[in-house]
């Protein structure tokens, strides 16, 4: 039996460092529901609409949005270097039953990640007409 382990060098003498790697968070999520949709808020500080991806695919909805290290003066459009850490946030859901995909909205404002599901109108509640006879 051989119980020797093999220990592998690297060339590099730089150790690794672990600050310049992404980190991937799960955003605090808020979820409200009226009669017309179902409202998703995603706290995504720091990220940009670029940076942000809303996807549908198997009746799972995937938010993934990226907070970049140095954020941007708008008013000289130029980098800010900070001491923020740059995230990655990454989080998925099921669609609910009776939401239509195609007519699912996302906007982002002021670092809040809004994700519209409107409902079909079969599940929406709706007055039924009484007729006398």
């Amino acid at each position: 039996m051989n119980t020797s382990t093999a220990v592998r060098t690297t060339s590099s003498a730089q150790p690794e460092q672990v600050d310049q790697r992404q980190l991937t968070v799960s955003p605090l999520v808020d979820v409200f529901e009226n009669a017309q949709e179902i409202i998703l808020l995603a706290d995504v500080p720091g990220a940009t609409r670029d940076g942000v991806d809303v996807r549908v695919d198997n009746g799972q909805v995937s938010l993934s949005a990226r907070r970049p290290t140095a954020s941007f003066d708008r008013e000289n459009l130029v980098p800010i270097q900070s001491e923020v850490r740059a995230y990655d946030y990454y989080r998925v859901f099921a669609v609910p039953t009776g939401i239509d995909p195609t007519k699912i909205e996302a906007e982002l404002t002021a670092g809040i990640l809004r994700v519209k599901f409107p409902k079909s109108d079969a599940l929406k509640p709706r007055q039924i007409a009484v007729k006398a006879h």
